[in-house]
């Protein structure tokens, strides 16, 4: 699992924000300009320019806000990399947070099967949420949308074919993989990986509640998808149908994983093994400290060092084993470490109370960067391809946020996804893909019940038919070749290059040749 300390994000953010203050044009932005706005100027100008407000850049009329903005492509895509960073860095908070209550000895059942999935989703669905409010909600839901499909599709297709790349074994006469294997010539037909049969459940509740689609969407491909008219009130029932659909799928969904004693366990040991590997590291780390040759007297050092290393790299070796790939899984109490290490590494454990700390601080970060920061991406989002800019982007804003919003929201679970199969082992890689099948069924759940919602009691219209479409589309064809046991290396081919397909076919349908909404 890949973890940036503090100081590596304050940089990364600090170097963004100086990006922004000398590169956004200085003409149309506000960079965190807290200034108050005088009651009086602000009417005058509201009396005077009532009448001629819409083909004003939207950066003008939030001059006075908190947040930077710009009316240029240069400007909006600093602050997309500005924003997406603050993003990304809230939801590794949130994703480690929730990780840290396994260690306060929570109950695993409710750990993994209810806190996690539903922390995970907290990223796209904040972006979903405000990009139905406001007054221009109706322009900027098609970010919400973008984030639905995309987060979706990249999970399905990218991350998908990225974990059958990097987990691939060896394939054995009976087409099942060989743990361990892999590392030589690679062949499309001869190498995959092989799943626990209990995956085949995850993918066919994916596909389950991917019907849910069907229900607002049904109805308006009966208004019509070339249709751009007022659309008929049964639109809008239709709407709130898939709300109240999806709603209860979602609280069904938390339930089954909450029972699914197994699927949880197996998320608990996945954040065992790699606190355990973190820990290894880092006091082999220490180790080779303690050995680097520091005085002129100590000729011999690098020899020292380069025998402390073959040892730890033994050591090493023999703890992957026994963490790995014993069946049993390994407990607190289980002799992995001498006595002395034991007593060592317990003095070197944070308490109790230090890790309570650490994890409410985490989730309150990482839920409070989201709720402060989701409304100002979505907003750059949306005015990289307004028409009223200076410059744009000629695109509609759901392809913008189809690709950047996935990769702020999800990196972090995606990197962790692929350095977990990459262990290679059975148990590993299907607890990869079971976890890329639930991400897709709790979209199909709260993300789509929350954009539901939105187009209902905001009285939205439902202009996505060809977003729908391919969305439906790519979840069942990843879900008809997840049901098989083995995937071999060529399916991977064939499912990574969906998300580029995806965005074709969008765009196709949406075209003038045949003009779906």
């Amino acid at each position: 699992m890949v973890c940036f300390t503090p100081k590596v994000y304050f940089l990364i953010l600090l170097c963004t924000w100086i990006s922004c203050q000398f590169f956004v044009p200085s003409d149309s932005r506000a960079l965190f300009s807290f200034s108050r706005v005088r009651r009086a100027t602000e009417e005058n100008v509201e009396n005077k320019t009532n009448s001629s407000d819409e083909g004003r850049p939207p950066c003008e009329e939030d001059m006075n806000g908190p947040y930077p903005c710009s009316s240029t492509i240069t400007g909006n895509l600093l602050l997309m990399v500005f924003y997406g960073a603050i993003l990304g860095v809230a939801a590794k908070c949130i994703s480690d947070g929730a990780e840290l209550l396994l260690d306060l000895g929570c109950n695993p059942s409710l750990i993994g099967g209810i806190v996690l999935p539903l922390l995970g989703a907290v990223p796209d669905s904040a972006i979903i949420i405000v990009s139905g409010l406001g007054d221009d909600a109706q322009d900027k839901l098609s970010v919400g949308m973008g984030t639905l499909a995309g987060s979706t599709i990249m999970l399905l297709t990218a991350a998908w074919a990225g974990s059958l790349a990097v987990g691939k074994c060896d394939l054995d006469v009976n087409d099942e993989a060989i743990e361990g294997s892999g590392y030589g010539k690679i062949s499309c037909n001869k190498q995959g990986v092989t799943i626990l049969p209990s995956v085949k459940t995850a993918v066919g509740i994916m596909l389950l509640t991917s019907l849910s689609y069907f229900i607002v969407q049904g109805a308006d491909w009966h208004f019509g998808p070339h249709n751009f008219g007022p659309q008929p009130d049964y639109v809008r029932k239709a709407a709130l149908a898939t709300m109240v659909i999806c709603f209860i799928g979602f609280v069904a969904y938390l339930i089954f994983l909450f029972v699914d004693s197994k699927s949880a366990q197996m998320r608990a040991d996945k954040h065992r093994q790699e606190m355990m590997q973190r820990r290894v590291l880092h006091r082999f780390v220490m180790m080779a400290k303690k050995t680097m040759p520091g005085r002129a007297d100590n000729l011999d050092g690098e020899d020292k060092v380069a025998q402390e290393i073959h040892v730890q790299k033994k050591y090493f070796k023999a703890w992957r084993l026994g963490a790995g790939m014993d069946k049993k899984q390994p407990s607190e109490t289980d002799p992995i470490m001498p006595k002395d290490d034991k007593e060592e590494e317990g003095e070197e454990e944070e308490s109790t109370t230090h890790l309570a700390i650490k994890c409410v601080s985490l989730l309150v970060i990482g839920v409070g960067l989201v709720t402060v920061f989701a409304d100002p991406m979505c907003d750059v989002l949306d005015s990289l391809t307004n028409k009223n800019n200076k410059s744009f982007i000629p695109i509609s804003s759901f392809y913008v946020s189809f690709v950047v919003t996935p990769l702020c929201s999800n990196a972090s679970e995606l990197v962790s996804s692929l350095i977990f199969a990459a262990k290679k082992k059975k148990e590993n890689i299907s607890m990869t893909f079971a976890q890329l099948y639930g991400a897709g069924t709790m979209n199909n759940t709260l993300c789509l019940g929350i954009f539901a919602a939105l187009v209902y009691f905001r009285d939205l219209k439902w202009y996505y038919s060809a977003e729908v479409t391919v969305i439906i589309f790519v979840q069942w064809v990843v879900g008809i070749v997840g049901f098989r046991l083995t995937y071999k290396l060529w399916t991977g081919i064939i499912v990574g290059s969906l998300y580029v397909v995806s965005i074709g076919l969008v765009a196709l349908l949406e075209s003038s040749a045949i003009g779906w909404k």
